[in-house]
């Protein structure tokens, strides 16, 4: 099973940060993506982008979002969820 890794990083603009997940979903290099608005009292809105991926993709994925635009510090770290363990409401009373 490949270990999943989770990837964040942050864009200015909404039309980036949309252009920017657009062409990794396109490109297959993530499994989810989450964008959530982040408040920048200077700059206006930047947008935080949580991706998750597996770990033969991440320096493609890394890439693929560098030059998207985003300048901003890249943080991978593995996911803590485990995807092979039953949801609790599945395994309860039985």
């Amino acid at each position: 099973m490949a270990e999943y890794i989770e990837v964040r990083t942050t864009i200015e603009g909404h039309v980036r940060a949309a252009e920017l997940a657009h062409g990794i979903l396109r490109a297959g290099l993530a499994t989810s993506i989450d964008i959530a608005e982040v408040p920048h009292p200077h700059d206006g809105a930047t947008w935080e982008l949580t991706l998750i991926t597996t770990q033969p993709q991440v320096t493609t994925l890394e890439r693929h979002i560098r030059e998207g635009g985003a300048n901003r510090p890249i943080i991978s770290e593995p996911d803590a969820y485990d995807f092979d363990r039953h949801p609790d409401w599945l395994i309860d009373g039985q």
